[in-house]
């Protein structure tokens, strides 16, 4: 027991919490201490911590042995579809001082409890609030991404140029953030029948309420129908709403949709 003490006692003097980012010798300090070894840790800049502060100060070496922490690339400037991680693999965020980096989510390393003492580094830098935040949403998705059937997504993915409208819109909309699908049945069907699809298209920020915001709403909303138009799915009706107008109620009955999983998995038709 005193052991464990000692260790929690240690990494709360170091000072380090969720969303700390190291670089230069403090980097190479952590990586010699790591329990795995891969090739592309040699490429690393910077190691950003992700383990939540409650398990990283947790008492037990037992329950929680590890600290971890995501490899991370600078990079000159951020990609928009990059940054709000509607991509499972890659995301970018950037830290307090306004330093972009790319982290992929395979990309990190382990250091066990057990090795850390007084000389390990210590960091000021940190992400901010906003990156630390979508850093936590975009790794817990990939743990809870609603699985749609298997004959929807196939159905999607026969939408001709799909994937290449999508990125269109989010250009033309850098408002949008994700789209939420109530899938009616949410279960395999037969290859003549259809489904029922209500789509709920969520918008960064608050609402102002002024008729150019209603305008672009009514815009979105037709362009996102037509795109979705397939034989067999049913458009039933599209939302537009801010962050503020949806609601636990909305949640509740609507799933988020993985585009970038449907891409890979099933492909896109050119």
């Amino acid at each position: 027991m005193g052991v464990e003490e000692t260790v929690y006692k240690r990494i709360e003097r170091l000072g380090w919490k969720q969303g700390l980012v190291f670089d230069g010798e403090q980097k190479d300090a952590l990586i010699r201490n790591a329990t795995e070894k891969f090739p592309w840790i040699d490429e690393t800049d910077s190691l950003i911590l992700f383990t939540q502060d409650c398990d990283l100060l947790h008492h037990s070496l037992e329950n929680e042995p590890f600290v971890e922490f995501l490899c991370a690339q600078s990079i000159e400037t951020s990609d928009i579809n990059l940054v709000y991680g509607k991509n499972p693999r890659r995301l970018q965020v950037k830290d307090s001082q306004n330093t972009w980096f790319q982290v992929q989510m395979p990309h990190r390393i382990r250091i066990s409890k057990d090795v850390i003492d007084e000389n390990f580094p210590v960091s000021k830098k940190k992400l901010t609030e906003e990156s630390l935040s979508t850093l936590v949403s975009w790794l817990s998705k990939r743990y809870s991404r609603p699985a749609f059937p298997d004959r929807f997504n196939k159905h999607l993915s026969t939408i001709k140029n799909l994937d290449s409208k999508l990125k269109r819109l989010n250009q033309s909309y850098p408002l949008i953030k994700s789209f939420y699908f109530y899938l009616d049945p949410f279960s395999e069907i037969s290859p003549t029948e259809k489904y029922s699809l209500v789509i709920q298209v969520l918008l960064d920020g608050r609402s102002l309420g002024n008729e150019c915001e209603v305008n672009m709403k009514t815009d979105i909303e037709k362009e996102v129908e037509n795109l979705f138009t397939q034989p067999h799915i049913a458009i039933d009706g599209v939302d537009c709403l801010f962050e503020d107008e949806m609601t636990v109620f909305h949640l509740s009955y609507f799933k988020f949709w993985d585009k970038e999983y449907l891409s890979r998995r099933y492909g896109f038709i050119q």
